[in-house]
């Protein structure tokens, strides 16, 4: 009993964080998206709209900072936490008073704003991750993480999407405040693990911060990173046109929010459960290796499916398999991350495995709304899901090759 309650309590801090981090990129990429849609904007510039999650990709710039400075007093990745929270309440209740017809360079500029904020208390809520989780609650910090921001993904997208008609742009964005505030209210009330200086300021400079980093780089190869990237660019390129299709098959803004972010977030959750379990007995490659193979089936059947007429009830199983599929995929990947990692370092080298992950996304989108413009949804489609079973084969030889039984 000793054990499982500070455990629960480390998970349930570690899926609220993320979840709240990952609120802008679901409205971001789900809300934006289908209303550029329904105001008859092409795939092309639906696709070139996700440049504002660029901070995302960015943030390894700062990552060594958030390693490195901090106030004892508040604690090492709190004081970067709770600044970064502040920053993303200020934001969310501004755009509550902007009328975003009227005002779009402003709403592009508090997006990229919000995205900023996001990113940065991902660097060191990724950094808290780390010092916080013993070996073998990796599987199940694993789990938490992918399943909070995936669902902060999903209810920031699909929930408030299906609830906008109800509350409305200013409404949506009150709830994420609301969101945003209780995860700072919880932060202060956990306590911080205390770390000693020397671990707190390693190697004592910013240059020693990323020589570290690169090594740590060089030592697990190049193969190993591209494989970081190609995951993230196979699933954005076959499932970023998923809600514009929707759109253009007469689903209603709302229904597209119920496919998203009820049945999408229920999957996504089981998905990223399992997994954590799964990664434990198996290793990260041989789960990347499944729920890829998983995923790819689903947005070839996806692809193919809408080129006929599309019923709730199909979309919402096929879409909700590969969000199940994906939520293991992101596991996978965070485990993977997460053991490159030296506790020292941990926020700067669990951020570069990131970024390399999402630097896929960043790279996909855009080619996946061009592509689809000039060729349709399903060459778009199966070419993201050809992508998602060449990782499930890929993901276990690089895995025996650098790890052995993984």
């Amino acid at each position: 009993m000793g054990r499982t309650a500070p455990s629960r309590r480390k998970l349930g801090l570690l899926f609220t964080l993320y979840f709240c981090q990952g609120l802008p990129g679901g409205f971001l990429a789900v809300v934006v998206p289908v209303i550029l849609r329904e105001q008859g904007m092409s795939l092309t510039t639906i696709g070139l709209a996700s440049f504002l999650s660029l901070p995302w990709v960015l943030k390894i710039l700062w990552a060594p900072l958030v390693d490195r400075y901090a106030s004892a007093r508040i604690g090492r990745r709190k004081s970067w936490i709770l600044p970064a929270q502040l920053g993303m309440l200020a934001v969310t209740a501004t755009f509550m008073v902007v009328e975003p017809e009227h005002s779009l360079l402003l709403v592009v500029v508090l997006f990229a704003a919000l995205n900023l904020f996001a990113a940065t208390q991902d660097i060191a809520v990724d950094g808290l991750a780390v010092d916080m989780l013993d070996p073998g609650e990796m599987g199940p910090g694993n789990a938490a993480q992918v399943a909070g921001f995936k669902l902060g993904n999903l209810f920031g997208g699909g929930v408030l999407l299906a609830l906008s008609g109800w509350l409305g742009w200013r409404g949506d964005f009150a709830v994420m405040s609301a969101c945003i505030l209780g995860a700072m209210l919880l932060l202060l009330r956990t306590p911080e693990r205390s770390v000693s200086r020397a671990e707190w300021q390693p190697g004592g400079s910013t240059k020693e911060v990323l020589r570290t980093l690169w090594r740590v780089m060089r030592r697990h190869g190049l193969g190993l990173w591209l494989l970081l990237l190609y995951a993230k660019f196979g699933e954005t390129f076959g499932g970023a046109m998923v809600k514009p299709m929707l759109v253009d098959h007469g689903f209603a803004r709302e229904q597209i929010g119920f496919i998203d972010g009820i049945f999408g977030a229920a999957f996504t959750i089981a998905g990223a459960a399992l997994a954590g379990v799964l990664s434990r007995k198996h290793g990260w490659w041989g789960v990347v290796a499944v729920f890829s193979a998983v995923q790819g089936v689903m947005l070839i059947a996806i692809g193919v499916y809408q080129t006929g007429e599309i019923t709730m009830t199909g979309i919402i199983v096929l879409n909700g398999l590969e969000n199940f599929a994906g939520g293991g995929v992101g596991v996978g990947i965070f485990a993977l991350a997460m053991g490159l990692c030296e506790r020292e370092v941990g926020a700067t080298q669990f951020t570069a495995a990131q970024v390399v992950y999402m630097s896929g996304a960043a790279l996909a989108a855009p080619l996946s709304g061009a592509v689809a413009d000039a060729v349709g949804y399903l060459p778009v489609m199966a070419a993201g899901g050809a992508m998602a079973l060449i990782l499930a084969w890929l993901a276990p030889t690089v895995g025996r090759r650098r790890w052995g039984a993984g």
